[in-house]
């Protein structure tokens, strides 16, 4: 019914970050444009979809363990975060790649 995931996601109080779940291939990439650390993030991700799999039966809680942060635009600014996650949304969605914007 639908290909992708897409979850912008608030980490700490100020920076916002896309995590992006592949229906197709079961995975899980998140794009932050200031390139943290994402591990944690994924693995509540996974955590989450696996307890979802309890109520709801369809087959998503089979996430690949592989973590996925591929490289995208970085912002120079301390406040763009948000502009960001959403501009790589918009990429995705229009099937380019996330380093078009």
């Amino acid at each position: 019914m639908y290909d992708l995931l897409m979850l912008p996601q608030c980490k700490g109080n100020n920076h916002w970050v896309l995590l992006v779940a592949s229906v197709m291939s079961r995975t899980v990439t998140i794009y932050d444009s200031l390139g943290g650390n994402n591990k944690a993030l994924f693995d509540l991700f996974c955590k989450f979809m696996c307890q979802r799999a309890q109520i709801v039966k369809d087959g998503l809680e089979k996430i690949s363990s592989e973590f996925k942060a591929p490289p995208c635009n970085k912002q120079r600014h301390g406040n763009s975060c948000g502009v960001f996650a959403l501009m790589t949304a918009k990429c995705l969605v229009m099937k380019k790649h996330p380093t078009m914007l």
